[in-house]
């Protein structure tokens, strides 16, 4: 069989969704706990992973990929846990997947590209905003440099991305495009 990006990113929804099923099912301490490879969803978990941290090349799948492995290996800091994206300064990046894998993929810049270069589309870079704000938010040397593009990147969602008559934000950052 062969794995493309686009199974392979199923493949990953799929897991974010068995990581919110098990983390509201078995509790807070125990799905901390449980070995992400050890679930059993009917496809080879590892090679998933894998393959998701292994294949994307644009921000938004970056991004995408952050989230699964924090929602897999981390879901009570995910979303789907009890006080998700925690406001402290004790997140020891090291310690979380997701945010040592987010870490290798921020490119920091300005703007609409505050977090990675998003090729003209506005919402990509912004993929990668949760793990940037949970970086700010760790005991990472260069924690500041990150919280400050992820505020830089919620202000330019806010006040300065171009929308539709609606208010709907574009895709596009050039022009008003609704995807």
């Amino acid at each position: 069989m062969r794995l493309t990006t686009l199974t392979v990113l199923q493949s990953v929804l799929k897991i974010t969704t068995l990581c919110a099923i098990l983390s509201a099912s078995i509790g807070k301490s125990k799905a901390e706990d449980a070995k992400a490879t050890q679930l059993s969803p009917g496809f080879p978990i590892e090679k998933v992973i894998s393959l998701a941290i292994s294949l994307p090349s644009h921000s938004w799948e970056f991004g995408t990929a952050a989230e699964a492995l924090l929602e897999l290996y981390n879901p009570s800091l995910s979303v789907f846990g009890p006080s998700p994206f925690p406001v402290r300064a004790s997140l020891n990046v090291d310690d979380i997947k997701a945010l040592s894998y987010a870490k290798s993929k921020i490119v920091l810049g300005q703007g609409v590209n505050s977090l990675a270069d998003g090729d003209g589309a506005v919402g990509d870079p912004a993929s990668l905003g949760v793990s940037a704000w949970m970086l700010g938010k760790s005991n990472a040397d260069d924690a500041e440099k990150y919280a400050t593009a992820a505020n830089e990147t919620i202000q330019y969602l806010i006040n300065e991305a171009p929308r539709a008559d609606n208010g709907a934000i574009s895709h596009r950052a050039e022009i008003v495009e609704l995807w």
